[in-house]
C-alpha cells in the first residue's frame, strides 16, 4: 500500500476529524487499539429465520444508518491487545498489516478508508496519517472512512460439523487434499484435516454474498459451500484454533485456475 495522501477519497482532512475521548484515550493505556467512528458503522436489520433463496441471503447483508443521537466523536473498537503481539502477527507488514485488516473488517473490496494514529507527542494532539511502513506501537489507531460501512461479523459455531462420508462433502475433500498436500500455514504433511473456511452451515446462498462481500469479480455459476474454493488444508491444532474463530485468514488475491477462480 502506498502511503496515504492528505485527503484520500472517502476520509476527511484531519482538522474535521473529531478528536477522541479523552477518558477513551486513557483506558486505551499501553494497548493498542484500533477503532471506527461509530457514526460510519451501519446497524444490521434482524435477519430471516430461514434463507431460502439468494433474497433472504442478500437481506441479511442489509444495513441501516446508525441514529442521529450517536456523537460525531464517538468510537466503536474493533481491536484491541498488547502491541507486542501485533507486531508479532504484522511481521515485516508493519502498520500495512493493520489497514489491510481493517479494511477486511470494514469495507473488503472498496478499501475506502485510511488509517490514522491519536498522536499526542507534539505540543497538540492531532490525528495524523499513518505510514504502512511504520512500527506498530502502543497508540489508538482510527480507520477513518466516510461512508456508512457494514462490519464483517463472525458466524459463531454451535455445534460440532458432521461430515458424511460419501457424495459432494467427500469429492471436496478430495479436491482439497489434492491442491493443498500440506498445511498452508505451518506447512507439516501430517496431522492434517480440510477445514471449511464457510461453514457448511450458511448455505449456497449465503455463500454467493459473502464471496461478493470479499471478491470484486461475480461468483462462479457452479460456487457452492463444497467447492474446494471453501476448504482449506490446516494441521489438526491450528484447526481447532480456526474453529473457534482464534485464528483466521487474510484475504490477499484471487487465483485464477482451469477450473476458474479460487480464493
Amino acid at each position: 500500500m502506498s502511503m496515504a495522501p492528505d485527503n484520500p477519497i472517502g476520509t476527511s482532512p484531519t482538522s474535521e476529524m473529531p478528536p477522541p475521548d479523552v477518558e477513551h484515550v486513557q483506558q486505551c493505556g499501553q494497548a493498542l487499539e484500533l477503532c471506527i467512528y461509530t457514526c460510519y458503522v451501519g446497524l444490521y436489520r434482524q435477519p430471516p429465520e430461514n434463507i431460502r433463496d439468494i433474497i433472504d441471503a442478500e437481506s441479511t447483508m442489509i444495513t441501516d444508518a446508525p441514529p442521529d443521537s450517536v456523537a460525531p466523536g464517538q468510537l466503536t473498537c474493533l481491536l484491541r491487545g498488547d502491541p507486542n503481539e501485533f507486531r508479532y502477527y504484522s511481521h515485516e507488514e508493519h502498520s500495512n498489516w493493520l489497514i489491510e485488516i481493517a479494511h477486511d473488517l470494514c469495507d473488503p473490496v472498496r478499501k475506502r478508508g485510511s488509517l490514522y494514529m491519536w498522536d499526542v507527542t507534539g505540543p497538540t494532539s492531532m490525528w495524523r496519517t499513518v505510514n504502512p511502513t511504520e512500527s506498530l506501537m502502543a497508540a489508538l489507531y482510527l480507520y477513518n472512512v466516510c461512508a456508512v460501512v457494514s462490519l464483517t461479523r463472525i458466524s459463531h459455531r454451535t455445534a460440532a460439523s458432521t461430515t458424511t462420508a460419501s457424495g459432494a462433502a467427500t469429492t471436496m475433500k478430495e479436491h482439497v487434499n489434492a491442491r493443498d498436500r500440506h498445511c498452508w500455514v505451518s506447512g507439516s504433511v501430517r496431522p492434517t484435516t480440510n477445514s471449511h473456511i464457510c461453514p457448511v452451515r450458511m448455505g449456497d446462498h449465503l455463500l454467493h454474498v459473502i464471496y461478493s462481500r470479499f471478491v470484486s469479480t461475480a461468483p462462479p455459476r457452479n460456487l457452492s459451500i463444497y467447492h474446494e474454493m471453501c476448504g482449506i488444508t490446516l494441521s489438526w491444532n491450528l484447526d481447532g484454533y480456526f474453529d473457534v474463530c482464534e485464528f483466521g485468514l487474510q484475504f490477499v488475491t484471487t487465483v485464477v485456475t482451469s477450473e476458474g477462480p479460487t480464493v
